[in-house]
């Protein structure tokens, strides 16, 4: 292991191990080969921010992917769909983690799209799709239908996200919106739009920086 690949896996075991997150080895050994090569891949596309450092790397894109991880455990175990994925967060990162979940990741920049197929195939992820398409677009295709959940991070229009997911949300789906500090005043813009009702927010502060983290739970009113 080098020695930026060794730092790597200091931050994410400390940030772990202070969100009170277990993962096992094969999963952390996963994350790392993913963070390395989102660095490679960095220095030649706009994935994230290119000055960004290896702790806001691990804290601002791992870590908060990873903080959904408490929500997923009190769901049934159904397929995920990630709107606007970027470079895999937080879809891939919570594949890696719960690998037995049928994730879809929907990014529409061919990019973006290309270093995501690359991810899946050198960690040999089996259950997990892309589809370079903006979900008003994207065509429901076969082992993915009925999500448990749907994510979108850093969603700057609470109400119009859930306006745009709102055809592929079912009776059980739960819609996750992954929010900085603001979230703590959006949920009220999307309390109940059409169809869906606020459910509630969970709140986390991230490891290195203190930084505070929302996650907005909607659901189909029944």
């Amino acid at each position: 292991m080098g020695p930026e690949n060794s730092a790597a896996a200091g931050l994410l075991g400390q940030g772990l191990e202070q969100l009170g997150i277990g993962l096992d080895e094969h999963a952390r050994r996963r994350l790392l080969r993913y963070c390395e090569e989102l660095q490679k891949w960095n220095r030649k596309i706009n994935l994230i921010a290119r000055n960004t450092s290896l702790p806001d790397i691990i804290e601002k894109h791992f870590l908060d992917s990873l903080t959904l991880l408490p929500v997923l455990s009190e769901m049934p175990p159904g397929p995920l769909l990630d709107v606007g994925s970027g470079a895999g967060f937080p879809g891939l990162v919570v594949k890696i983690a719960h690998p037995a979940r049928p994730v879809l990741l929907l990014e529409p920049r061919q990019r973006r799209s290309v270093f995501l197929r690359h991810i899946i195939r050198t960690l040999s992820l089996e259950g997990i799709e892309v589809s370079t398409a903006r979900v008003e677009d994207d065509e429901p295709r076969p082992g993915f239908e009925n999500f448990a959940i749907i994510t979108g991070r850093a969603v700057a229009d609470v109400a119009r996200f859930l306006e745009m997911v709102g055809p592929r949300v079912g009776p059980a789906t739960v819609v996750a919106c992954m929010q900085g500090p603001a979230g703590k005043q959006d949920w009220r813009q999307g309390s109940r739009a059409g169809n869906l009702r606020c459910l509630g927010r969970r709140e986390t502060v991230l490891p290195f920086s203190g930084a505070r983290r929302f996650i907005l739970l909607f659901q189909t009113i029944r």
